[in-house]
């Protein structure tokens, strides 16, 4: 054995690292992968997205910014090229016995080139996922000078990724049920005097205490005209009478992800708030409504967006209606480069598929009032797993 080998074999046997998924449940999504990779014609498939490779392995590391490459051939195991730091960690998480590891000082390119070469020697097709962030222009431009003629294999993964199973799901559940913890802890921690950032600190405590993995976005905490930016968050503001206060979670099991947002009134809250709220309740409400398998992507946002628009707030719901969740790291707890609720958008649903639909209206420098769910679709319609309270005061 070599001493990668024995490093991993050490590591694999440390207690602490259950397994997320079930030996059949990771046999079936490789299975799906190659099933696909079949029919493209190829030998081996080559992921760069910490995703994609946590999906088909288990791998959990906050490390995942680190150079990573899964390679995925037809009939062998699967071999991670990874960081020489990240050794036990991907021996202690994944179900692999096979890694290939890069120094510091290494060139972490030809490395992987090499291990290409070992694993597919045939010369047969190999299929490169360009459309992952973590694949940089040089990087990509290199490999492929390296290996010679290779294929764009984006998005086999993410084709399994959109429907989830009934092990996703059952973690799904748990962290969306983590998130109604997070905004109770929120909103009651929500008062005149008390900072923005007291407010982020009890929900984090809240998920984080409750049972938690670590998060792929902090809190979101935004009060009074502040609220009214979108993709801000805390700030020491302290929060006064008369305020909205934004509130949006997403807490993690095994590195799935339920989320939730709510609006706090504090006190009387703005003037437009309940104006905005019956609006935004109401698109929300006809957005889950109207979610069944057979219904388009297209057909939930049309629904939730007529709401809005007949409301005269159109011109301020300039964004989706919402998006797939499951599998993610930071910077981003959603999947919508996979599957999104937009308009137009004529991907059919179907049952498994996970959502968090947060429709918000901001009106700049006045207000803001925004409330979602993460739901699942069921066989005959719709199921919310993330019911709380929308008429919140404080």
């Amino acid at each position: 054995m070599s001493a990668v080998d024995d490093v991993a074999a050490a590591a694999a046997g440390i207690a602490g690292f259950p397994p997320a998924f079930s030996t059949g449940e990771f046999d079936r999504r490789l299975g799906g992968v190659r099933r696909a990779m079949e029919e493209q014609g190829l030998e081996l498939l080559l992921l760069f997205t910490p995703e994609n490779v946590t999906y088909l392995t288990g791998y959990e590391t906050i490390g995942y910014s680190s150079f990573l490459c899964l390679m995925v051939p037809l009939e062998d195991e699967p071999q991670l090229v990874i960081r020489d730091m990240e050794l036990e960690v991907a021996a202690a998480t994944t179900w692999l016995t096979r890694f290939v590891t890069v120094g510091d000082t290494d060139d972490a390119i030809a490395t992987t080139a090499a291990a290409v070469g070992r694993l597919a020697p045939t010369g047969g097709r190999i299929g490169v996922e360009e459309t992952s962030p973590f694949l940089t222009a040089r990087r990509w431009r290199r490999l492929t000078e390296q290996l010679g003629s290779t294929v764009d294999g984006s998005g086999l993964v993410e084709r399994m990724r959109r429907i989830k199973s009934d092990e996703e799901l059952a973690l799904i559940r748990d962290a969306c049920g983590l998130a109604v913890d997070g905004m109770a802890a929120a909103v009651a921690a929500t008062a005149v005097g008390e900072t923005e950032n007291a407010v982020a600190a009890a929900a984090f405590a809240a998920m984080v205490g409750g049972g938690s993995d670590f998060l792929a976005a902090d809190p979101i905490v935004t009060s009074g005209p502040r609220a009214s930016v979108a993709h801000t968050t805390f700030a020491n503001r302290r929060v006064v009478d008369g305020d909205a206060v934004l509130i949006e979670l997403g807490a993690c099991r095994r590195r799935y992800f339920g989320a939730l947002m709510r609006t706090v009134a504090v006190g009387a809250g703005p003037a437009r708030l309940p104006e905005l709220a019956l609006a935004l309740d109401e698109a929300l409400d006809a957005a889950v409504a109207a979610i069944a398998p057979g219904r388009t992507c297209g057909d939930v946002d049309r629904a939730c967006r007529e709401r809005i628009e007949a409301a005269g707030l159109g011109n301020w719901f300039r964004k989706r209606t919402g998006y797939s969740v499951g599998v993610a790291f930071a910077p981003d707890w959603g999947e919508g480069h996979i599957v999104s609720l937009r308009a137009g958008d004529e991907t059919p649903l179907e049952p498994g598929m996970t959502f968090h639909i947060p429709p918000a209206v901001r009106l700049p420098g006045e207000t803001v009032y925004g409330v979602s769910e993460t739901v699942v679709v069921t066989a005959d319609g719709c199921e919310v797993l993330t019911a709380f309270d929308r008429e919140l005061r404080r």
